[in-house]
């Protein structure tokens, strides 16, 4: 509190004097430039009195100002070196990814190379199955259709030698062969009984 106040008055003094000093030249403005010693010591003391005064009072927030400044900084600089770190770590991480995949890339590929070329052997033998059952169900079919027409032919083949039997007996048997066939046919089924 005590050098607050004498701060206070030596500032006040100083304006003073500054005030003085400044009604003393211009009252001698009337082109005379009378310098002396005393109003050169009495500037010096002004100087230094103000310097002193901007020192005694500026100092502490100049010097808070700067410290909070420069632990700012010094913050500011050690989370971007956190950040630069993390980045870093990031692009370090993202390259072993990248590295990762080229390998699984390459593993996925021959795997499907593998798996493609199982289905087209499953395919392959599935194929030769459905072709082997093919040709089997075909021969059993042109058997079939040849047992058809054996039977047809040979239906056929009963059917035109009773007709060409029956010409042939309708033009070779006359009336005596007819009662004789007739009369062996009744004693034969008359003897049956």
């Amino acid at each position: 509190m005590k050098a607050t106040k004498v701060c206070w008055t030596m500032f006040c003094i100083l304006v003073v004097f500054s005030c003085v000093q400044v009604a003393s030249a211009s009252s001698g403005a009337s082109g005379e430039s009378t310098w002396t010693p005393w109003m050169l010591l009495w500037r010096v003391i002004n100087a230094v009195a103000l310097v002193g005064l901007l020192i005694y009072f500026l100092r502490k927030p100049l010097a808070k100002f700067f410290s909070e400044r420069k632990a700012q900084i010094s913050k500011d600089l050690e989370d971007a070196k956190q950040q630069r770190e993390r980045a870093e770590a990031l692009v370090r991480e993202y390259e072993a990814k990248l590295a990762g995949m080229e390998k699984e890339l390459e593993k996925l590929r021959d795997e499907l190379r593998k798996s493609a070329d199982a289905e087209s052997a499953k395919i392959t033998i599935n194929a030769e199955k459905m072709s082997a059952s093919m040709v089997e169900a075909a021969k059993m079919a042109a058997e079939q259709e040849v047992r058809k027409a054996k039977a047809a032919l040979k239906s056929e083949a009963v059917a035109l030698a009773v007709q060409l039997a029956e010409t042939l007996i309708r033009e070779k048997i006359n009336d005596e062969d007819r009662k004789k066939i007739v009369k062996d046919y009744l004693d034969k089924v008359g003897g049956t009984k």
